[in-house]
């Protein structure tokens, strides 16, 4: 069993991941009028949650007990909060881009590579404001926006929850972090595990 100087070497080693230290990064459609909108989110995201996936699966039996066989990688929707300027542009860059999807007056649906997103990063950094992890998310487009809540009562800033959709994400980790990370090697029957 470990002890609790194993357990404070080991974190002392590779550090937590500090849930506040973060930036998401949206690149726009490249047949867009929508500028870049780093600026405009930068300092606006208060939360967002890093998508979960699955792998789905399918009952199959030719022989003995049920045996449930992957077939495809399902993803959770990419959902983010922003906080808004005075005059709500970062709602009204979404609607836009909303309706670059489905047009406002005509209803058409224009076309997939006309309306998606080449790319959004979440970005995670340490203490030091050096890049750690980096989240790519490919082919991406809103679905919904949320409702702005309104009332006399309420003093804090007005946000809106914004959901997307994206068709993969894959992950990243910086060079330094890449050199340390564990190694699994298959060999066979048996699995190797390597480290620093």
């Amino acid at each position: 069993m470990a002890s609790i100087e194993d357990f404070i070497a080991n974190i002392s080693k590779s550090g937590l991941t500090q849930a506040n230290r973060y930036e998401l990064r949206i690149k726009p459609p490249p047949k867009s009028f929508l500028t870049n909108p780093d600026n405009l989110l930068k300092f606006r995201v208060p939360s967002i949650s890093l998508p979960g996936k699955t792998i789905s699966t399918t009952e199959t039996k030719i022989y003995g007990p049920i045996r449930m066989a992957p077939y495809t990688t399902t993803y959770d929707q990419l959902t983010f909060s922003i906080y808004l300027s005075d005059n709500l542009k970062e709602r009204d860059w979404f609607e836009d881009w909303f309706h670059q999807v489905i047009d406002f007056t005509t209803h058409k649906i224009s076309y997939y590579n006309d309306y998606v997103a080449p790319q959004a990063e979440l970005i995670t950094y340490n203490k030091n404001d050096e890049r750690t992890h980096t989240v790519t998310f490919e082919n991406l487009y809103p679905l919904s926006i949320g409702p702005v809540e309104y009332a006399y009562a309420n003093e804090e800033p007005a946000q809106c929850q914004i959901t997307m959709f994206y068709r993969k994400y894959r992950s990243e980790y910086s060079k330094e972090e890449a050199n340390k990370r564990v190694q699994l090697t298959v060999t066979g029957p048996e699995l190797t595990v390597t480290g620093p």
